[in-house]
């Protein structure tokens, strides 16, 4: 796999050395002995992986010791070579960062993520960016796993670090990739996942993700649209109650708030016609007829959750805006 070689000495910056040149054709050429006669899912030589996160990495501009490294990010866990032999080939740096690497790949808790060095971090998206790029080879479950847990800890992680461009190709593939794999359902998966950023980050992902479950199991799509549209009516209750204990905020406050919004129709209407702009436009990406679904019913199921709401409340009659 010679021919990987050229292209990717050819994207290093002008002003790098010789030295630097040579620590990457070492690095490229151990990797492809290590991973020689290994695929990957899409048939392709395992070399071409870690050939393409070296890439990314010399275009986000990390120096050679971490395109080294995400040259040789999968030797440990993937082949027969063990940390002292990269060591030997390589120093103290480049193995500590293969090693730092191969442990997140176990760990993706935010007690590891804080304690990681940013560069291993920064490989670990790149890694994640290239494997989302060829996600369609996984088997459903894995590509479903795969994309949620980049939408809840990759992504931000990538934005986290700076890598804007990264974070926003990241979430654009995933979230594509989850209404792809849930066919009618994907826009019901809309309405849940706009709904569920009313609620507290830290529950968000579980929230969604029990949701999910539960669109996987109704099989009738009309089912699917009133469980959906019930959970996005409920949700500024669901949000109250979630954050009252984390900021003790008195009940009576957060009621008092909630009835000055329901209030008017400017302070109801405005915050959920940009919701319903949005579901519209990102559901028309990908399906003209769930638009025209959530066209047909989502107008009116809000007109009588808000209704309901204001009849509970005592606000039978919307004040005009002061």
């Amino acid at each position: 796999m010679t021919g990987l070689l050229e292209p990717l000495l050819a994207r290093l910056p002008a002003e790098s050395t010789a030295v630097e040149r040579g620590r990457i054709q070492r690095a490229y050429e151990f990797a492809a002995r290590c991973h020689e006669g290994q695929v990957r899912k899409s048939g392709d030589p395992y070399i071409t992986h870690p050939v393409a996160v070296a890439e990314i990495a010399i275009d986000a501009g990390l120096d050679c010791a971490t395109v080294c490294a995400a040259l040789l990010h999968d030797v440990i866990e993937d082949t027969g070579c063990d940390a002292a032999q990269l060591r030997a080939e390589f120093g103290d740096e480049i193995t500590t960062l293969v090693q730092s690497m191969t442990e997140l790949d176990h760990r993706h808790d935010q007690a590891a993520i804080d304690a990681a060095d940013n560069r291993v971090l920064a490989l670990k998206v790149l890694d994640r960016l290239h494997n989302m790029r060829t996600i369609q080879h996984l088997d459903q479950d894995k590509q479903r796993l795969k994309s949620k847990q980049t939408l809840d800890i990759i992504a931000p992680l990538a934005g986290h670090l700076g890598l804007r461009a990264i974070a926003d190709e990241l979430e654009s593939i995933a979230r594509g990739r989850l209404t792809h794999l849930l066919g009618d359902t994907g826009a019901t998966y809309q309405v849940l996942v706009l709904g569920a950023l009313l609620l507290p980050a830290a529950v968000r992902a579980s929230y969604v993700d029990e949701w999910l479950g539960e669109l996987d199991v109704l099989g009738d799509p009309r089912a699917r649209t009133r469980f959906a549209l019930r959970l996005a009516l409920g949700m500024p209750a669901l949000a109250l109650t979630l954050r009252r204990p984390i900021r003790h905020m008195p009940a009576d406050h957060l009621l008092s708030v909630l009835r000055w919004i329901l209030r008017t129709d400017l302070r109801t209407w405005t915050p959920l016609t940009v919701l319903l702009g949005w579901m519209i436009v990102e559901t028309a990406r990908n399906s003209l007829g769930a638009t025209i679904a959530i066209l047909i019913t989502v107008p009116p199921a809000l007109h009588a959750g808000v209704t309901r709401l204001r009849t509970k409340l005592g606000l039978d009659q919307p004040a005009e805006p002061t």
